[in-house]
């Protein structure tokens, strides 16, 4: 009975070291495997945490851009087709949202009115294209939420009159596998508007006029007759800086055919021979002119001697007479 005892107590303690030893064979292979892996983990963020901030402060900035720009070019493009100003402010952010994300305005693909722009341009075709290559070439799952994208495009005192800025909300996700980003991204660009048209002479004239956005050379102290004349061969635009609640509207709002003033970012440019119609009840700063906005801006227009010509008859209002420095022509 003895002796079965102690054979029990053997085949116990030999299980026992059996299996201490089985533990910390597979203990050591897991400490040694951890320990080789720590320089793979290690890459593995850096190089995840090195592809999201290129994403943030990079990618998605480049993207906004191209998009945008193409974008707006392709609602001027838009207006031409239709022959028609959009309805406010609030129309021109619906639509040029859409056009920004899908390239379509109202469902309807641009490329079917003969508008191109926005093949492979689009702004979510962009981040179809970032999250194949983030899986093909880093292994990294990115998905963007493409159903809940928020967007504006506006000018500001942070834009000025000659630059147009775009803010895109959107949220996404980055998955190395080890490690899991959720972010919510506020993307914000600015381009320049120098070169694109202006719609003010797309839609007006009975034939539209193609009048690019082109900066004047002349400060708000150089203006007299002979830089006037300048101004208007040269079909170039002014901003005036002065505080006045005469200022002309912005180029954003050109879009909706608004004549309202806009202080930060007022534009104007002068009515030339080509698309004046030969009006002579209306002063020839181009807002002024298709619009009621100037009419009580003095009791009376003036002729600006050394302009006006029987084809020509340019006029100016007296607020505009005394911006332009032109009173010693003015009768």
């Amino acid at each position: 009975m003895a002796i079965k005892n102690k054979k029990g107590m053997f085949f116990t303690f030999m299980s026992i070291l059996v299996v201490g030893v089985l533990v910390l064979a597979f203990s050591s292979d897991v400490y040694v495997t951890s320990k080789d892996r720590v320089p793979v983990v290690k890459s593995r963020i850096k190089t995840a945490d090195s592809y999201l901030r290129n994403l943030e402060g990079s990618y998605l900035e480049r993207s906004l851009y191209t998009s945008s720009y193409n974008a707006l070019n392709s609602l001027i493009l838009y207006i031409i087709e239709e022959d028609d100003f959009l309805a406010d402010e609030n129309d021109l952010n619906a639509k040029f949202k859409e056009v920004l994300l899908s390239g379509t305005i109202d469902s309807t693909d641009l490329g079917d009115m003969g508008i191109t722009l926005m093949q492979d341009n689009t702004f979510i075709y962009r981040l179809d294209k970032i999250e194949e290559m983030s899986q093909d070439v880093l292994h990294i799952t990115t998905d963007f939420n493409k159903e809940n994208i928020d967007t504006v495009i506006f000018q500001s005192d942070d834009t000025g009159p000659w630059n147009v800025g775009v803010n895109l909300t959107l949220k996404f996700s980055v998955d190395a596998g080890i490690a899991l980003w959720n972010k919510t991204e506020t993307v914000s660009i600015m381009f320049s508007i120098i070169g694109f048209d202006d719609p003010l002479y797309i839609v007006n004239p009975d034939v539209p006029y193609f009048h690019p956005i082109k900066e004047t050379s002349f400060n708000d102290t150089e203006w007299n007759v002979d830089t006037l004349k300048e101004h208007i061969a040269n079909a170039t635009y002014r901003h005036e800086s002065n505080e006045s609640i005469e200022h002309s509207p912005s180029y954003l709002m050109r879009f909706y055919n608004s004549a309202s003033p806009s202080l930060c970012c007022g534009i104007e440019s002068m009515i030339n021979e080509t698309v004046c119609e030969g009006v002579d009840d209306k002063s020839y700063v181009d807002y002024c002119f298709w619009s009621d906005e100037c009419d009580d801006y003095g009791a009376r227009l003036y002729n600006i001697t050394g302009i006006t010509t029987p084809s020509y008859p340019f006029k100016l209002d007296a607020y505009h007479v005394g911006q332009y420095n032109v009173e010693n022509e003015a009768g």
